[in-house]
């Protein structure tokens, strides 16, 4: 089986030039330092070019897959130093008062402290002469074994025992369910009435959505009307003269006799050639890749005689280089029942009543994928029809060596992936099957774990998102909710895509999955670097043990549902990433403060109510978000947190000084009108770099008679997203005011009130273009007051978008 090596491809690819930045930092001139880093650089470059030709192999040996291991924990435990580092050093040292010295003498006084007090030099000198021990010993490993550097034969990359994709171009039509509407849409997309011009339908989809099964039907259905056919195979070897040898072979009988051999371009000027003067029809299979579509194509000529093309693909990119595309659906969940019963049973009633219920657990991790239900179904009708047994054969898919097949479709789409999604991809395995994950969340996490590389002129948060629509547009993973600009606000992956990341994040140590009845938590005997602990939201289930020496290196925590069994923070000392989102429980934040890597910490909707007084430590945290929390109160060394990107604070009072925050992007509070000294308005108005702004208040609370929201002019001019949830339409916008914002979303729970005034100003937005309102149709006058506010905007901003939400509560 494959090794996700594309995971430690990207993080070794990257460590050279982090050793390089640490090198042009004063405090590496230390003795010993700069040489240590210097032959970390040089051995790691040498060993990500063995990576990536390791990762050419389809399957590797186990000396191959031993070594590859090792470079991920060498480089985890490396990147780990470097970090720590770079902190442990600036802890020991004392900056003069720049205000009573010269630069210069302040450069020599940090020189003269952090050569006398840096804390625990024999620590750092130890660790860095075991972490080039270990380099030492990987990299003798890999000459004396000649890892790395192996001879690929060529085609061999993508070369399967049996294609998978063979099985649906000789399934029998009568067994097919679900296809007849499918077929005669796809049908009617390629014949229907219109031009004689050539016309590419292309069917699209996730792998094993019956993509092949479908186009072969249509194909069968249409050929009759057709006087030129051929039906040929893609795929991923890219071997586009094969391709082609192929299609020519069955539309020219004389070539098939002459056996000539022919280079690619005498291929299309032969095909050119041969279908100039007639009507033909071809079907070309699995398609990867616009460029193999693109050298394809070219055999084609317009002749303007109705020619069609059908081709499949799992790639929106693609799909789309060809023209008319149509999408291919899941079963429904009574074509899927009929379907498995049929394969397992014999037919659609044969189903005992006592499988009926696991049929049904077996048929939601199907999840409608015709692959899954065929695959599974045929491996069951040979088992003994007892419930322990289709339990245990229906639904534990990891060890079972008959759905190989299943797999190796699946895994096809996961090898096409660049080694940057291949590790995106995984890091979805930390979330539980048939989670809704929200964009954002997800977002800024792939961030703070460094996933995300930087280019110039593009935010990382911009890179993060681009990824994801890389993954939906490959069919991996979906869309589950759209803002109001159709961009993902969350996504899900289904059943069968989570079953096959789980099995390659746990079995390359890539996330460590623990479920709260587990006795051995984590198991295994590796280091974790990812944790997911999936508690049952259960108070009185006894949670599992977590070995603290096995998570000590964690770089990630994730706790679902449930605070039990969550790890002493204390013990992490390398850990980026906690996420404790929607658990319930008592939160011990003891140690917090002392994650000095720590960059994405949520506490939303815990029950904790008390951030540490001394939070302002964490100065690499990126995002921090307890909103529906307990607290009251935001601790003032928050303003210390000098690369707080995300500040979500809820309802917890912000401290006095919030504008001095120069780095903050986004930002989420409430509290409006509560200061008792400034309004928080007014505070957040000095924010210069403020892009997203949600507000939460209500207008009753608001002192003075005009109970009111105002923004004035001057004030929030970066901001191009303001989100404001308001108990009553009563919101002013000032001439001049917020100048940049391009979205404006309007959250009302109630309707118009004696203290409320409407909503005002909205023409002084000038760069408006997208506006969503949401409110509740059974509040007295809401629809009329968001009736108001709409016109006012569709005639002051007569190209903005206006979208009109009616909530049942």
């Amino acid at each position: 089986m494959e090794i996700a090596v594309g995971a430690v491809s990207g993080m070794v690819d990257a460590l050279p030039g982090k050793l390089g930045e640490l090198l042009q930092q004063e405090y590496a001139l230390l003795s010993g330092i700069r040489g240590d880093v210097t032959f970390f650089q040089a051995e790691l470059s040498t060993m990500h070019a063995a990576v990536l030709r390791s990762e050419a192999l389809d399957d590797p040996d186990v000396q191959t897959k031993n070594w590859i291991g090792q470079v991920r924990e060498l480089a985890y435990d490396i990147e780990d130093w470097v970090d720590l580092f770079a902190h442990r050093v600036d802890a020991g040292s004392h900056d003069a008062d720049p205000a009573t010295s010269s630069r210069f003498s302040r450069w020599i006084r940090r020189g003269i402290d952090r050569l006398t007090t840096i804390p625990d030099r024999h620590v750092i000198a130890t660790e860095l002469q075991e972490l080039r021990q270990r380099v030492v010993e990987v990299g003798e490993q890999r000459k004396r074994y000649s890892l790395g550097p192996q001879v690929i034969p060529a085609g061999s990359r993508h070369t399967a025992a049996l294609d998978p994709r063979i099985i649906s171009l000789y399934t029998d039509s009568a067994s097919l369910v679900g296809l007849d509407g499918p077929r005669d849409e796809v049908a009617e997309m390629l014949t229907g009435a219109g031009s004689d011009r050539l016309k590419v339908v292309s069917i699209v989809g996730m792998a094993g959505s019956g993509k092949t099964t479908l186009a072969r039907e249509v194909y069968g259905l249409v050929g009759a009307g057709f006087n030129c056919r051929a039906s040929v195979l893609a795929g991923r070897s890219s071997d586009i003269a094969k391709v082609l040898t192929h299609m020519l072979s069955q539309v020219d009988s004389g070539y098939r006799r002459r056996g000539d051999t022919a280079d690619l371009t005498q291929l299309i000027g032969r095909l050119r050639e041969h279908f100039k003067d007639k009507r033909y029809l071809v079907m070309i299979d699995d398609l990867w890749s616009i460029q193999t579509w693109g050298t394809i194509k070219c055999c084609f000529p317009e002749n303007n005689l109705g020619s069609r093309i059908i081709t499949t693909t799992r790639i929106e990119a693609v799909a789309k280089d060809g023209g008319h595309v149509y999408r291919t659906h899941l079963l429904e969940e009574a074509d899927a029942e009929t379907l498995f019963f049929r394969i397992t049973f014999g037919s659609v009633g044969g189903c005992p009543p006592h499988l009926k219920d696991v049929s049904a657990q077996i048929l939601r991790k199907c999840g409608g994928l015709p692959l899954a239900i065929v695959s599974v179904g045929a491996m069951l009708a040979n088992k003994t029809h007892t419930k322990d047994e289709f339990g245990r054969s229906g639904l534990e898919w990891q060890a079972n060596s008959q759905l190989e097949v299943m797999k190796q479709v699946i895994k096809l789409s996961y090898s096409d992936l660049p080694a940057h999604l291949k590790a995106c991809l995984l890091y979805l395995s930390i979330f539980p099957e048939n989670h809704e994950i929200e964009i954002t969340r997800l977002v800024r996490r792939w961030v703070a774990e460094g996933f995300i590389s930087e280019h110039r002129g593009t935010s990382t948060e911009e890179i993060a998102r681009n990824y994801i629509n890389d993954l939906i547009g490959r069919n991996l993973i979906q869309p589950t909710q759209l803002n109001h600009d159709v961009t993902p606000r969350s996504c899900a992956l289904h059943p069968v895509i989570h079953e096959f990341i789980v099995c390659k994040a746990m079995e390359d140590n890539f996330v460590a999955l623990v479920h709260a009845e587990q006795q051995d938590a984590p198991p295994g005997n590796g280091t974790v670097r990812r944790l997911s602990l999936l508690n049952s939201g259960k108070s009185d289930q006894a949670a599992a043990q977590i070995d603290g020496t096995k998570v000590s290196r964690a770089r990630s925590i994730t706790v679902f549902a449930h605070t039990g069994g969550t790890p002493r923070l204390n013990e992490l000392s390398v850990l980026r990433v906690l996420d404790l989102e929607g658990c319930e429980g008592p939160l011990c934040l003891d140690g917090l403060c002392k994650l000095l890597l720590l960059r994405y910490l949520n506490l939303k909707g815990t029950d904790i109510s008390q951030l540490p007084a001394q939070i302002g430590e964490l100065k690499c945290l990126e995002t921090l978000d307890v909103r529906a929390t307990k607290v009251k109160e935001l601790p003032l060394s928050i303003l210390s947190l000098e690369n707080l990107t995300h500040l979500l604070t809820g309802n917890a009072k912000l401290p006095t000084g919030i504008s001095k925050m120069k780095s903050v992007l986004t930002l989420s509070c409430s509290n409006v009108g509560k200061s008792a000294t400034v309004s928080i308005i007014q505070e957040i108005g000095e924010m210069a770099s403020l892009r997203e702004l949600e507000l939460f208040c209500d207008v009753t609370e608001m002192p003075g008679d005009k109970k009111q929201v105002v923004f004035p002019c001057g004030g929030l001019r970066s901001l191009t997203k303001l989100s404001i949830r308001c108990s009553s339409p009563s919101v002013a916008f000032v001439a001049g005011a917020l100048p940049k914002v391009e979205v404006l979303e309007l959250k009302f729970e109630k309707g118009p009130s004696k203290e409320s005034s409407g909503v005002s100003g909205i023409e002084h937005l000038s760069s408006l273009n997208h506006m969503p309102i949401e409110f509740s149709q059974h509040v007295v006058g809401a629809a009329a007051a968001v009736a108001a506010v709409r016109k006012v905007a569709e005639m002051a901003h007569p190209n903005c978008q206006v979208i009109t939400v009616n909530v049942d509560h």
